[in-house]
């Protein structure tokens, strides 16, 4: 039984682990982005950051093919998971192009606020006090964030982050009902080949409306051709360790991990050329970040009662 504990505590230290690695190479490849910034545009970003991910996953199932679930259906909901983690992404993406880093990174982690509204109003879900402060907190923070006078943050990034933030909320949502349907790996596939194919449709588009492909299409050079390369791989990288972290442990142990993101976000903007953002915003993101924690207690608290039980 003592093996057996330490074994089930091994597996959670290696969880957060691979959060932690997770949250470092997607704050790692939105760097990449923000690097590729001023070259080349969000979606084209995104197309090179979806096809290589496919390329990757397509080359990991030759030598490990993804198992099969036992559900049968849940195409719609995979083809809704990918729609709304796409939009989520285009914004996230967007707004790493505009505004700095570690804000941008942050919008794109109010999700847990909008996962608790949605299933507030759609799901029929009894809240607690304290996770509904906890909501009213991180709504406080987004805030403070965009400034209510919208002296540093333009109106645009604003409007495009709370919608990035409230659609990767709608595909949390969407994956969790997609449990049992399909193979971890399968669903993070499915959304590569999705992204490339609605990304370079978008560039198609924007290239018949404007007569030119030149002007959508930036040819990036030698060197931006290997961040790209890079930006993929973290990008692929980053997806396996999440993946990974929710299989080894516990998600209410594991999901505030992710909030490192933020963190680092920052840093590597701040080492990119961002300036140092004001106070206020500072506070915002902690509003945010705190938010998000005590939005995930319960379920944390839960976990560790479980492995408790185990215990003994």
């Amino acid at each position: 039984m003592k093996r057996l504990y330490v074994a089930h505590y091994s597996h959670i230290s290696l969880g957060i682990i691979n959060m932690f690695i997770s949250a470092l190479f997607f704050a790692m490849m939105n760097a990449c982005v923000k690097i590729l910034a001023p070259a080349m545009s969000a979606v084209e970003s995104i197309f090179f950051r979806s096809i290589i991910m496919v390329v990757l996953l397509l080359v990991f199932f030759a030598f490990k093919p993804p198992k099969k679930k036992t559900k049968q259906g849940g195409w719609w909901l995979l083809f809704l998971r990918s729609l709304f983690g796409g939009l989520s992404m285009l914004a996230l993406f967007y707004n790493i192009t505009h505004i700095s880093l570690g804000v941008a990174s942050t919008f794109s982690q109010t999700m847990p606020i909008y996962v608790v509204l949605l299933s507030m109003i759609f799901l029929r879900e009894r809240v607690g006090f304290v996770v509904l402060f906890a909501t009213l907190l991180g709504f406080g923070g987004i805030v403070l964030i965009c400034d209510p006078h919208f002296n540093s943050i333009p109106v645009l990034n604003i409007i495009v982050g709370i919608i990035g933030g409230f659609m990767m909320a709608l595909a949390f949502i969407s994956l969790r009902n997609l449990k049992g349907y399909f193979d971890d790996n399968v669903v993070v596939l499915v959304f590569g080949i999705t992204m490339s194919v609605v990304s370079l449709g978008i560039l198609v588009t924007q290239a018949f409306l404007e007569h030119s492909w030149s002007a959508v299409w930036s040819n990036p050079s030698p060197s931006e051709w290997i961040i790209v390369l890079i930006m993929g791989i973290f990008g692929t990288f980053g997806q396996y360790f999440l993946t990974k972290a929710y299989m080894l442990a516990p998600a209410g142990i594991v999901a505030p991990i992710d909030y490192t993101r933020v963190v680092f976000g920052l840093i590597f903007g701040i080492m990119l050329g961002d300036a140092l953002p004001h106070i206020s915003v500072v506070l915002g993101m902690v509003l945010v970040i705190l938010s998000g924690i005590i939005i995930g207690l319960p379920n944390l608290l839960k976990d560790l009662r479980s492995i408790k039980g185990e215990r003994i």
